[in-house]
């Protein structure tokens, strides 16, 4: 070595003040980030269960048209039907303040659309098995009732008097408190 020289050392790597404030970047950045994704999951979760509603509301709307438009109708598309209003000679229709179950026990007996008039509580199948597997928490209410018709056109609306047309409509409320609604008309053909 020289005389007077000074000697330099080439360090390489960090001191421990840079390190401090790249962590300090990276810990920002992180939650920046992750606060960004946070509503996606929960978007993500909310659309999970309106599918799952939506499916159910499906099953429970299909169950319901499945069954006939009245006890006094037949099976075969309401054949045969009965009559609104009455008629001498002929099977008068379940009058609208007597919708409801007919004396049937269970919802595996109804055998009209009426009788699920009012029906309310978890979600069950076909037999009244509680669908707790797939649908926990998940709640149906159902109300049918004549629907008003004016020269063809469906309103949505109750009729007072019976109408060849009942109106189902079906909540489904998932465990948010989210009601999911559906309706479909039944006619009495």
């Amino acid at each position: 070595m020289l005389k007077g020289a000074s000697m330099r050392v080439n360090a390489k790597g960090f001191t421990l003040v840079e390190m401090v404030i790249v962590i300090v970047i990276m810990a920002i950045a992180v939650t920046g980030i992750t606060a960004s994704l946070f509503p996606l999951g929960r978007q993500s979760v909310e659309q999970i269960a309106a599918v799952k509603a939506a499916e159910l509301g499906r099953a429970v709307m299909d169950e319901v048209v499945g069954r006939n438009f009245d006890e006094k109708s037949g099976p075969y598309g309401g054949l045969p039907e009965c009559i609104p209003k009455t008629i001498a000679d002929a099977e008068s229709c379940t009058l609208p303040n007597q919708l409801g179950a007919d004396g049937e026990p269970t919802k595996s007996a109804y055998n009209d659309v009426d009788d699920f008039h009012g029906l309310s509580g978890l979600a069950t199948d076909v037999l009244d098995n509680t669908l707790s597997a797939g649908y926990n928490g998940y709640y149906i209410d159902i109300q049918v009732f004549y629907e008003q018709d004016s020269s063809g056109t469906m309103l949505g609306q109750v009729s007072n008097v019976a109408t060849n047309y009942k109106r189902i409509n079906v909540v489904i409320t998932d465990r948010q408190g989210n009601k999911y609604p559906f309706a479909t008309t039944r006619g009495n053909f």
